[in-house]
């Protein structure tokens, strides 16, 4: 049985992250999301995290290749710049909604670039497929 759809189902949406169809734990073994719950446990959050494919290829991975040709950085900074920056806005703001948008910036991953961009994401706390409270970063359409 396939739990029901928490997130936007716009056709917008899914063109820009379609990770919002399905179970989660089906999308964690499609690897449709990336589960990060370990550091979010370190950051301060309580419940488990994911960051969907489409995140974490914009705004964490980084290859050696992309420190030759860029600036050297490398990809568990990223990743923990991304979950960290979502814990302190949600720390900072208090949770008012079950979605709420973020601010991070990163070096986009093109080749060239040198300087940080900012990029906004979104964390969006729903029900897992067993009713459990759980988090998702994503990119908002």
């Amino acid at each position: 049985m396939q739990a029901p759809d928490y997130f936007d189902t716009t056709e917008e949406q899914r063109k820009v992250d379609p990770a919002y169809t399905g179970s989660r734990a089906q999308a964690l073994a499609d690897g449709a999301i990336i589960d990060v719950s370990d550091l979010g446990r370190q950051v301060g959050f309580k419940w488990p995290v994911a960051l969907t494919k489409a995140t974490f290829e914009d705004a964490v991975l980084w290859t050696e290749e992309d420190s030759e040709k860029q600036v050297p950085q490398n990809q568990k900074s990223r990743l923990f710049s991304v979950v960290g920056a979502c814990a302190d806005y949600v720390r900072s703001r208090g949770p008012q909604a079950d979605r709420m948008r973020f601010r991070i910036n990163r070096i986009p991953r093109d080749g060239e670039s040198r300087g940080a961009k900012q990029r906004l994401l979104q964390v969006v706390a729903h029900p897992g497929d067993d009713g459990e409270p759980v988090l998702t970063i994503r990119i908002p359409a």
